[in-house]
C-alpha cells in the first residue's frame, strides 16, 4: 500500500521511500523515514495527503504520496 491509497486517521509505519537522494533528505529532514509512524489527518487535492509525525503536519502532493510505501499499524 502507498501512502496515497490511506484513509483519513489511518496510522500506518513507512517501510520505503521511492525518490532521489534530495528528495529523500528533505523528507528525512520533515520526520518522514523507514520506520517512522504516520497519521493521515487529510485528503488533499489530486491524491495528496496531510499527514501527522508527532505533533507536526505537512502536506504530501499525490505523485509523492504514491511513492511512499506504508504497511498499517494500530494507534
Amino acid at each position: 500500500m502507498n501512502l496515497a491509497q490511506s484513509p483519513v486517521d489511518a496510522c500506518a509505519r513507512v517501510v520505503d521511500l521511492d525518490a532521489e537522494q534530495s528528495m529523500r533528505l528533505r523528507m528525512s529532514e520533515l520526520g518522514l523515514r523507514v520506520g517512522a509512524v504516520v497519521r493521515v489527518t487529510q485528503r488533499a487535492a489530486f491524491g495528496g495527503r496531510v499527514v501527522a509525525i508527532g505533533a507536526q503536519r505537512f502536506a504530501v502532493d499525490g505523485q509523492t504520496a504514491a511513492r511512499i510505501r506504508i504497511e498499517p499499524v494500530r494507534p
